[in-house]
């Protein structure tokens, strides 16, 4: 009996992630980067996933209470994070890149082909950036550290974490954080 070993990327045994190559060269913390790795392999505990495991009752989403709290959901479809997308995304001219509600992954690697090679860094950092303080969001309203979802404050947390990057020699978010910096918020 012959074992036949999948090579991918020249590395025996190794399988191919849609995104991870992406994921892995963002200038992003590590943290991030084990929470998308998390996020593209399906492995954060949404809401619909504890419900599954028959962890809670309800897969209600913790932001909009307006859908299952799946991944693409809470990242794309989830009206707060709609919301936030568009807030931050068309100061800085990346505004037809709001998402839709699709596989994160998908969506990610799509709209990053839409921007220019040398702007992609920012761009990586900044999609992520936005999911991580989404995520952070949700859990502080699952836990209950937060009273309600609140977009003012969504925002406001993630461009400080964007100054907090870029101070901390994230210089994909330099530009961004500034741009952020300066604007006047209208909701």
């Amino acid at each position: 009996m012959s074992r036949h070993v999948i090579l991918t990327d020249g590395l025996p045994g190794a399988t191919s992630l849609l995104g991870a190559r992406e994921l892995w060269r963002a200038r992003v913390p590590l943290k991030v980067k084990f929470f998308g790795w998390l996020a593209l392999h399906n492995r954060l505990w949404t809401s619909a996933r504890r419900k599954r495991h028959g962890l809670q009752d309800t897969d209600d989403c913790a932001l909009c209470a307006q859908a299952p709290e799946s991944l693409g959901h809470l990242f794309l479809g989830c009206t707060l994070a709609r919301q936030l997308w568009h807030a931050l995304l068309s100061p800085i001219d990346l505004g037809a890149l709001v998402p839709e509600q699709e596989d994160l992954a998908t969506w990610w690697l799509r709209q990053r082909k839409r921007v220019d090679k040398e702007s992609r860094p920012s761009a990586d950092s900044v999609f992520l950036l936005i999911a991580w303080n989404l995520w952070n969001h949700k859990n502080d309203q699952v836990f209950g550290r937060r009273a309600a979802p609140n977009l003012v404050s969504l925002r406001d947390d993630t461009t400080r974490e964007a100054e907090d990057w870029a101070q901390a020699g994230y210089s994909s978010l330099f530009e961004v954080s500034q741009a952020w910096s300066r604007l006047v918020f209208v909701l």
